[in-house]
């Protein structure tokens, strides 16, 4: 079986509180774009942030972008236009889970 497919045993799905950073100036209005979900428990980083990013993380127009997931202050993948990198090998679940997404902005070559 897939690692992506395993979920914390007595535990399939937890509650997370999302946050995330604006992309632009029109979007500060609704910072910090504050929401609770509830996810499978994956122990695969790239799994659960897959999961969380793809209803939650707005489109950005161009290349170059980036963001960085932190889970409970831990940075665990990075979401790019290609994809999803794992930053650790296991997910850190807590008691209470929070997600916070960083902005990064491409820059004025269009270069991560």
């Amino acid at each position: 079986m897939k690692a992506e497919l395993f979920v914390l045993k007595g535990r399939p799905t937890i509650g997370v509180s999302l946050t995330r950073e604006s992309v632009c100036a029109a979007d500060d209005g609704h910072a910090p774009h504050e929401k609770r979900v509830e996810v499978y428990s994956f122990l695969d980083p790239e799994a659960l942030v897959r999961e969380l990013a793809s209803a939650y993380l707005p489109s950005v127009a161009g290349v170059g972008h980036s963001w960085t997931c932190l889970l409970n202050g831990v940075r665990v993948a990075e979401v790019t236009s290609s994809g999803i990198r794992s930053l650790i090998r296991e997910t850190p679940f807590a008691e209470e889970n929070r997600v916070h997404f960083v902005y990064h902005a491409a820059n004025d070559r269009g270069e991560d």
